[in-house]
């Protein structure tokens, strides 16, 4: 997942975030503002959680999900933002 290409619906589930970065999003949010599927959008949530780039809060019912403060820092973050600014082009 952080090899060198970069797919459209990282992008798109990326974008979930950075529109919103104070908000939290659990999983089917994210899956139905994407229409990425539910299985995708469970690995990148957790891909992008390892790497840094969202926090995790633990609630009854499951997991909420926001854009970590820190995100700006990640290289893997900010190729995601290159990315997408190609793909407005």
């Amino acid at each position: 997942m952080t090899g060198k290409r970069i797919s459209a619906e990282q992008v798109r589930v990326m974008a979930v975030f950075t529109a919103g970065p104070d908000a939290w999003f659990d999983s089917s949010q994210v899956e139905r503002s994407t229409e990425v599927p539910g299985s995708t959008v469970r690995h990148f949530l957790f891909t992008f959680l390892q790497l840094g780039l969202l926090e995790r809060l633990e609630m009854h019912g499951g997991y909420r999900y926001r854009l970590s403060p820190k995100a700006g820092t990640q290289p893997y973050f900010q190729r995601l933002q290159e990315a997408a600014a190609a793909m407005k082009q």
